[in-house]
């Protein structure tokens, strides 16, 4: 239900600022790129214990150790896409210098007119008003119908600030492109880290949640969950949530990535937990080995390494994150 929320919210904040419209890849390879990104980042999910927020963002913010080992795997996957997106575009700007037309943006047909935007959008809050009502009349109801409402603030505040994952690992280490957008994403994330793993510790004090809540396996197999991810999801153009809010504004590329994920997650899962189950280890809880003050201090600690980190790469490159 958040899921759909957070699509439903991203569909209805692009249709008000009138930034949706269907848009076509530029060939057939483009969406099997997209839907090869997809599936990596399936297994990234299964190898990792969770995506971009599962096994990162939303690991460390639970005081989980294994966000940490995922951290790395999304640096490396995101230089290794980049460098992969720059051989594309390499190959074809010389396309083009033999003459051959790509047919991406001859592909887009705007769906600006009034009476179509209005038209969907009446579509998108009917939808809306549609699962909420799903929502409140299913056997625990408040719990659903509150992940839809909260899944629709955050697909507006993502399609607004069109934050994306994908972009602050991508032109983070190798420079260029959108270097100096990564390193504001970035710091996005250290600061909504900070804010999170203080809720979350005062919640497991106070036993609001199991303390060992959403603590997952930490080994190897975490750092190569991120690299895979990271990977596919440069790749296909987005992260987990970014592939949902740029789906919902109308990239079909997208819709292949996700439709390729949902796919291949389960039988992935099934095969690798059937086959394997020895690459999983135990779960760490970060205040659980350091105690309450010792472990969020440890978190504070390398985020504020992280930020000078981060502040030393754009001075280097000369360049403004301010």
């Amino acid at each position: 239900m958040g899921d759909i929320g957070l699509f439903l919210g991203a569909l209805l904040a692009a249709l008000l600022a009138n930034e949706f419209r269907v848009r076509k890849a530029a060939d057939l390879l483009g969406y099997l790129e997209a839907a090869v990104g997809g599936v990596l980042m399936a297994v990234g999910v299964v190898f990792a214990s969770g995506c971009n927020w599962g096994g990162f963002f939303s690991a460390i913010t639970a005081l989980s150790l294994h966000g940490y080992l995922m951290f790395p795997g999304l640096l490396i996957g995101g230089l290794l896409g980049a460098l992969y997106v720059d051989w594309r575009t390499l190959r074809t700007l010389k396309s083009l210098e033999l003459g051959e037309l790509p047919a991406s943006e001859a592909s887009v047909r705007r769906s600006g007119e009034a009476w179509r935007r209005a038209l969907l959008l009446a579509i998108g809050v009917a939808a809306a008003l549609a699962f909420l009502w799903l929502a409140i009349s299913s056997p625990g109801g408040e719990l659903y119908a509150g992940a839809l409402l909260i899944g629709l603030l955050v697909g507006v505040v993502i399609q607004r600030s069109r934050f994306c994952f994908a972009t602050a690992f991508r032109d983070l280490l190798k420079g260029g492109g959108e270097f100096e957008r990564s390193v504001r994403l970035q710091i996005g994330i250290i600061l909504a880290i900070a804010v999170g793993a203080a809720g979350v510790a005062i919640l497991k004090y106070v036993g609001f949640i199991e303390p060992q809540a959403y603590v997952k396996s930490v080994g190897w197999i975490n750092i190569v969950g991120g690299t895979l991810f990271g990977l596919g999801m440069v790749i296909a153009g987005g992260c987990a949530s970014a592939s949902l809010w740029r789906a919902a504004e109308g990239h079909l590329r997208l819709w292949a990535a996700l439709i390729a994920a949902i796919v291949a997650y389960a039988p992935i899962r099934f095969l690798v937990h059937a086959a394997a189950p020895w690459i999983y280890g135990e779960g760490v809880l970060i205040t659980g080995a350091l105690g309450w003050v010792g472990g969020l201090a440890a978190i504070y600690a390398s985020l504020l390494l992280w930020f000078l980190f981060l502040v030393y790469l754009a001075y280097r490159r000369g360049a403004r994150i301010w």
